[in-house]
């Protein structure tokens, strides 16, 4: 039993490192899980960049080759053509001025684990209790033993 009591200690702390690292460490399911949290909100955030820049590349062609197109806009800026005049009424606020904004800004987080040398000492702190609580269970078995051959 002395020596079983040892590797039963051994195994309780490579068993406890493992499902500890299995689950909540650097590598584990949990910190898997907030990156792939993280990777659909960086995806979501691309989609609308696309969606953006598609927006973007149409209003620049439009400016580029259409007459038209510069025309409306530079009247929603107070600008007209030669022969024109314009009537401004204070108060009213003008024409709305539309503002393109170039996307959003998402900062990825890293995620959250235990570290490797706080799993190892836990599981070390478990591996002795384990080898605590044998050898005293040992101790009093011995001891009941002796108690009945002293009698």
């Amino acid at each position: 039993m002395r020596f079983l009591k040892y590797l039963i200690a051994v195994w309780t702390t490579l068993a406890v490192y493992t499902v500890s690292a299995f689950f909540v460490g650097p590598t584990g399911t949990h910190a898997f899980k907030q990156l792939s949290a993280e990777r659909e909100k960086q995806r979501t955030n691309i989609e609308a960049l696309q969606n953006l820049n598609q927006e973007l590349a149409g209003t620049l062609n439009s400016l580029t080759y259409d007459s038209d197109t510069i025309m409306i806009y530079a009247r929603e800026l107070g600008y007209g053509a030669q022969n024109e005049n314009f009537v401004r009424i204070v108060g009213l606020g003008g024409a709305k001025k539309q503002r393109t904004t170039a996307g959003q800004i998402t900062i990825p987080r890293s995620p959250g684990y235990i570290p490797e040398r706080i799993l190892w000492f836990l599981a070390f702190c478990a591996g002795i209790g384990v080898l605590v609580l044998l050898s005293i269970s040992e101790f009093m078995r011995e001891r009941r033993i002796r108690w009945r051959n002293y009698r």
